[in-house]
């Protein structure tokens, strides 16, 4: 298997987008905004609410997702799932 140096986003139109809002200022695409829970549909970083239904298909860092426990969380369009256990939301609990 080759090795590579590159060291970029990964960004595909109609499919994964690793990071909140790809047109905005973090271009880093989430790995530098730690998000919380607020509720299973709704994350924030402190001053930005992340609504689920509005983000399908980003993958954040969810710094107390799994009760209290840093995971990535995808939106499902509805809700944001856990990673680690894709039958449960993200929950503080």
């Amino acid at each position: 298997m080759g090795k590579s140096t590159w060291s970029g986003p990964v960004i595909s139109l109609n499919g994964f987008i690793g990071g909140a809002d790809v047109n905005a200022s973090d271009t880093q695409q989430g790995g530098t905004t730690a998000w919380t829970v607020t509720n299973a549909t709704t994350l924030t970083n402190g001053t930005t609410s992340l609504n689920a239904a509005t983000n399908e298909g980003v993958l954040v860092y969810v710094q107390d997702g799994a009760a209290n426990s840093a995971i990535y969380a995808f939106s499902n369009g509805v809700s944001w799932v856990r990673c680690d256990n894709v039958a449960a939301n993200v929950s503080t609990s």
